[in-house]
């Protein structure tokens, strides 16, 4: 059978019945069929993902009763995350000591694979102490026999594994996690709220040391901030470096608000389609204003991949309530990105349809999943593309892999998987090599209006599954031989989903954790470097 000839445009467009309007930029090939499943908020269960759960409740002078639900909280937060029962190490009561953290990190150096994603999760008491090297006051968490290892110790023990995972979210639900700051003197600690006790250890600090901002008067002499700039890590901490934290009849503050945000509570505020880790926190935040007074008032902080998205929802696993969408606020300036347009008369609040997604929040929602280590180049032919004329970009990666190219055009449903398609399926890259898309039997070109384009060049380490299979026609609509991606909340979802997931990632050679060794790492690798580029359409 003969290969459909490429389209020409400019005037009148020959070959009609082979070209698709994409809104902004038209592509010249054949049709092809596509796709859908409904989404879900539970990560698929993967070797590859681990969970240290650390916490104490048992301290002998002030024990803390809520830890015992955060340490359930935690375990199914693990598994929100994607991590299998056998991959969950805890480390609790008498188990949490200097030598006791020290082991299960090491063990953990030694079971995670390079590429593994990795969660870790402390509850229990935080303290300070003067230390009169630095002349200041240093934070620290409190172990069960009283011994304390400092945030910074602790970020030390974090810091290597890191290094070596795709990513690691790290959550510290203790006081002055976030650090510290220098109290101006000594007082007994009490709660304003007395289903409250603060997560923090008088005996373990040092009485000039022993106040809070949101316990007591406080000094402006800071001391070491737990941060961190690394965009594979994230680190939440449960209040600021001069603040307590809470423990609840229903837990850690932070434990118990953050696992109703995920549970559905939290707003996809940006309208990705997709929950980020900031605005996970800002929903913690929002439930910590309400619930506790405001001379008490614990800030949750969140150091490194604020956009890292933790769970892409999995549409085989059975799910709380759906994300909550937040409506559009009012706008001042016209917006750039895809936001839903304000209907000129609202419907009753009981009948209002979700806020459409912004499909550009959902490129940044899987650009910002990507491994910053891997370099990724993509180099567009021309700065601006004047309508009518093609376009051209030219991909280099760091590593061999599998390229991808999403395109969102200046038209709100503009939201295409552009490459590979059914003409042309060799998406293969190797290293420091340059590929030139489009290639010679395809084209797209700048069909208007003026805008912004924006592509999503991203570079797999191991193939992903675009097909019908992944994706039924209920997700993607035929569009000639791209798949168009439906701006729906279940669709942007699993279209994250399948982009950050290998297509292997659950085949048996995948799924059995006692046989993983480096080699199988690789093969069902779900590692990826990204680029994403705009480009300017101009009459």
């Amino acid at each position: 059978m003969m290969r459909p000839p490429k389209a020409v445009f400019g005037g009148l467009m020959t070959f009609r019945r082979h070209a698709t309007r994409l809104r902004g930029l038209c592509v010249g090939l054949a049709s092809v069929g596509v796709m859908a499943h409904a989404a879900g908020v539970q990560a698929p269960l993967l070797p590859s993902n681990h969970a240290l759960i650390i916490t104490v409740s048992e301290y002998q002078r002030s024990p803390l009763p809520g830890v015992l639900t955060d340490r359930k909280l935690a375990t199914e937060l693990a598994t929100r995350f994607g991590v299998p029962p056998q991959n969950i190490v805890q480390l609790s009561e008498q188990e949490v000591t200097r030598e006791g953290l020290k082991q299960a990190f090491a063990a953990l150096s030694e079971a995670i694979m390079p590429g593994d994603k990795l969660y870790v999760y402390f509850s229990g008491h935080g303290a300070r102490y003067f230390n009169k090297v630095k002349g200041q006051c240093t934070e620290s968490i409190v172990m069960q026999d009283m011994h304390v290892v400092t945030n910074a110790e602790f970020a030390g023990m974090t810091k290597p594994l890191s290094a070596k995972t795709d990513k690691t979210v790290v959550m510290l639900d203790s006081c002055h996690s976030g650090g510290v700051a220098n109290a101006a003197n000594s007082r007994a600690l009490s709660s304003p709220v007395a289903a409250q006790r603060p997560k923090f250890s008088a005996e373990a600090s040092s009485p000039q040391c022993a106040l809070a901002v949101n316990l007591g008067s406080f000094s402006t002499n800071r001391g070491v901030d737990l941060n961190t700039t690394d965009h594979n890590l994230v680190i939440l901490a449960a209040a600021r470096n001069n603040e307590v934290a809470w423990d609840t009849s229903k837990g850690g503050a932070l434990t118990y608000n953050f696992s109703q945000c995920l549970g559905g509570n939290a707003a996809d505020t940006d309208h990705s389609g997709s929950l980020s880790m900031q605005e996970l926190t800002d929903c913690v935040q929002a439930r910590l204003d309400k619930t506790q007074e405001d001379t008490a008032v614990q800030h949750a902080t969140l150091v490194g991949n604020a956009r890292l998205v933790p769970a892409f929802s999995d549409s085989a696993a059975g799910a709380p309530p759906p994300v909550q969408s937040a409506p559009p606020a009012a706008q001042s300036a016209p917006v750039t990105s895809a936001a839903a347009a304000t209907p000129a008369t609202p419907a009753p609040a009981t009948s209002a349809p979700p806020a459409a997604i912004d499909t550009l929040a959902a490129l940044n929602d899987i650009y910002n999943q990507r491994d910053d280590r891997w370099v990724v180049e993509a180099k567009l032919g021309q700065p601006t593309l004047k309508i009518g004329s093609n376009l051209n970009v030219s991909v280099r990666s760091q590593r061999n892999g599998f390229v991808y190219l999403f395109y969102q055009g200046t038209q709100p449903d503009s939201f295409y998987l552009l490459f590979p398609n059914q003409l042309d399926s060799a998406n293969a890259i190797s290293a420091n090599q340059d590929l030139a898309l489009p290639r010679s039997d395809w084209s797209v070109t700048a069909l208007g209006p003026r805008g912004t384009d924006h592509l999503l060049v991203m570079v797999t380490e191991t193939a992903r599954d675009f097909s019908a299979l992944a994706l039924p026609a209920e997700y993607v609509s035929q569009a000639g031989p791209f798949e168009k991606i439906q701006r729906t909340p279940q669709a942007v979802a699993r279209i994250g989903q399948i982009a950050t997931l290998s297509a292997v990632a659950r085949k048996p050679a995948c799924q059995d954790s006692p046989s993983r060794d480096l080699g199988v790492a690789r093969q069902c690798s779900n590692v990826f470097g990204a680029s994403l580029v705009n480009v300017e359409e101009i009459e």
